[in-house]
């Protein structure tokens, strides 16, 4: 299953080597450890090996060993073994088996369906990754473009029906709602010429960073947009089946009250998820003597803006959603005429 060698730690010893201490005042303990381990796979299975790790109270770039714990080795050609890193599949694996599991039965055909359309998309994500890598000079916000209007497409119409006029305002308004989101996003770019876009902090970025910058906005936009347009036009199709009188009037404020509940809540979902991602880096950068201004902009500055743009998608969701369901329902109501 694996081609590194793997092993079984089975006893470990540990013993305290000192402390140090930086000029900011950050100390740590230092500690080193004795591991004897028993090989699981290649042709030295079950042979016992002794191993050396040293690590301190950071875990900045080692972690301690504990017994039972199965190891990834590394070989560097003059009969030494180091440790590569640990194997973190033992816990996730089972717990994933467990939780789809669970889903398919208590979920029946719609979770069937929900995980066809989550593997589906991460498959999209892929292929259209692997397209970037292999087209010479390709734009990544382009491809994405085309993957946004997939998935969205295929999704919604995996799980609603893609003959549901219900279905179709969705996708009408998500899409139309992420191309004036992001339009409006880029015309403020050019007319303030990027300043305060610190593009030079994004990480490891290979290709244009405006660009890469723009399909990681497209793909949150979508997300926020997609959950609260799927809510609100199931709701007004609910309030049209159940009152086929309601007044537009009516409508329009069931779709603000609507927004407006939902609008809070998204948005702070969308800045904790940001903020949880970007806290360990943050304490990083503040414990060695960085100040707050120098930590947001390294940080926190790109995704606070790509948490903005959504925002706004978020705010635009409302009226655009309400203009893609009365043109629907009033082509519906033509042609029952």
């Amino acid at each position: 299953m694996y081609h590194d060698p793997l092993v079984r730690v089975s006893q470990v010893k540990t013993h305290k080597t000192g402390a140090e201490s930086d000029q900011y005042g950050n100390r740590v303990k230092t500690y080193s450890q004795k591991i004897t381990a028993t090989f699981l796979n290649t042709k030295q299975t079950h042979e016992t090996i002794k191993l050396t790790n040293s690590y301190d109270t950071s875990y900045a770039l080692n972690e301690p060993v504990r017994p039972g714990q199965q190891l990834f080795l590394t070989h560097d050609g003059h009969g030494q073994w180091s440790i590569k890193n640990a194997r973190h599949d033992m816990l996730w694996m089972p717990l994933a088996v467990f939780v789809l599991g669970a889903m398919l039965i208590l979920t029946g055909r719609h979770g069937r369906l929900m995980l066809l359309t989550l593997f589906m998309n991460v498959g999209l994500f892929i292929f259209f990754i692997w397209l970037n890598t292999q087209i010479p000079h390709s734009n990544v916000f382009v491809l994405f473009i085309f993957f946004s209007i997939l998935t969205t497409i295929l999704t919604l119409g995996l799980l609603m029906g893609f003959r549901s006029r219900q279905t179709w305002v969705i996708i009408t308004t998500v899409l139309a709602t992420s191309l004036v989101t992001l339009s409006l996003s880029a015309l403020i770019f050019t007319i303030l010429h990027n300043q305060g876009v610190y593009y030079e902090h994004m990480e490891f970025v290979t290709e244009n960073p405006e660009t890469l910058f723009m399909a990681m906005t497209l793909v949150g936009v979508l997300g926020a947009v997609m959950d609260e347009a799927t809510d609100m036009t199931a709701t007004l199709f609910s309030l049209k089946r159940e009152r086929p009188d309601i007044s537009n009037g009516e409508l329009i404020k069931a779709g603000r009250n609507m927004g407006g509940e939902i609008f809070g809540a998204l948005n702070n979902v969308l800045f904790l998820i940001f903020i949880a991602e970007q806290l360990p880096m943050a304490v990083l950068f503040l414990r060695n003597g960085n100040n707050w201004s120098f930590t947001y902009i390294s940080n926190l500055s790109i995704g606070m803006i790509q948490t903005l743009i959504s925002a706004i998608g978020i705010v635009l969701t409302v009226p655009i959603g309400l203009l893609c369901f009365k043109l629907f329902t009033l082509r519906k109501g033509e042609n029952d005429k």
